[in-house]
């Protein structure tokens, strides 16, 4: 009996080594069985007019209207980000499956705080995952709501956290230029300064090139230079700060450029000093505040004296 009892706790030990062994094995990465690279992707990604990100805050709306991209339908977007958002999509890839004890829990965490990614064409989905990482943002993570297996997921090459483009706010998908003005509707400039109104100006355009309204000659290399630098300008970060706009307001600007075009629209901005050292604070068309490079906008920080042709 005790023999039989004995042979009995070597094959349970037997059973319990090998099972130990097999799931140490099966934990390592390159012992999983090979995920389908193409798992994420859509076939051609050209066909996508419209990427939806959807959290249980809030939704953002990105949708191609025929010419351009558009933010929740009230901005023009970024046109940089849009082509980032395209090559993370073209190009992120299951690494593998995360641990089978791990799927069901990480599942529902990016379930409930993941970003839901939805690509359409025209009405009709082409794909949708939830994407999401660790807490340090350093593993990214998708998630399929057809198998609901989630995946770690790289761009071969690259060390990056593939699900930080997903995760932008609103302000971070908005085109960052300022003036939407380009040299065949530019029709004048105004800079007005705060504190020197002797030194204010007016830019328009004379019958071959840009002038200062009351110098007797302008330098029109350094004008130039200057205009290219107020067309480039943009934004560093949007600011939706409840208030801050209306206390803006209250206050006489450091310097405030506004620019008129042939279409008789005015595009104004106000620059304020900003607590930061290294920024500057703006209120663009007296609805947006931003923050500016102080770098940026050093070279709009020109007098009607500099402009004087020696």
């Amino acid at each position: 009996m005790q023999e039989t009892k004995n042979k009995r706790l070597f094959i349970l030990l037997v059973v319990l080594a090998l099972t130990t062994l097999f799931a140490f094995w099966w934990i390592q990465p390159e012992n999983r069985l090979p995920v389908d690279p193409d798992l994420f992707q859509v076939a051609d990604l050209n066909t996508i007019n419209k990427v939806e990100l959807a959290t249980d805050s809030s939704t953002i709306a990105l949708a191609y209207n025929g010419s351009r991209w558009r933010v929740n339908e009230k901005y023009d977007a970024d046109g940089s980000m849009i082509e980032v958002l395209f090559a993370t999509l073209k190009q992120a890839t299951p690494k593998r499956t995360v641990a089978n004890v791990r799927q069901d829990s990480i599942y529902h965490y990016l379930l409930n705080a993941g970003v839901k990614v939805t690509l359409f064409e025209g009405t009709e989905i082409r794909k949708q995952f939830f994407a999401g990482g660790n807490s340090a943002k350093t593993q990214a993570m998708f998630a399929d709501p057809s198998s609901q297996e989630v995946y770690v997921m790289t761009i071969p090459g690259y060390r990056v956290y593939v699900s930080g483009i997903f995760e932008l706010a609103e302000n971070g998908w908005r085109d960052k230029t300022v003036f939407g003005f380009n040299w065949r509707n530019f029709k004048s400039l105004e800079a007005e300064y705060g504190q020197t109104t002797g030194e204010n100006f007016t830019v328009s355009k004379g019958k071959n090139y840009f002038t200062i309204q009351g110098l007797a000659a302008t330098d029109t290399a350094k004008l130039n230079t200057f205009l290219d630098e107020v067309s480039l300008l943009t934004v560093d970060e949007y600011i939706s700060e409840p208030g801050l706009i209306d206390s803006l307001l209250n206050v006489k600007p450091h310097l405030q450029l506004l620019v008129h075009d042939i279409g008789n629209r005015t595009f104004r901005l106000r620059l304020f000093n900003s607590p930061q050292p290294n920024s500057v604070l703006g209120v663009i068309q007296d609805t947006q505040a931003a923050l500016f490079s102080r770098k940026k906008i050093q070279p709009l920080l020109k007098p009607k004296s500099f402009f004087r042709k020696k």
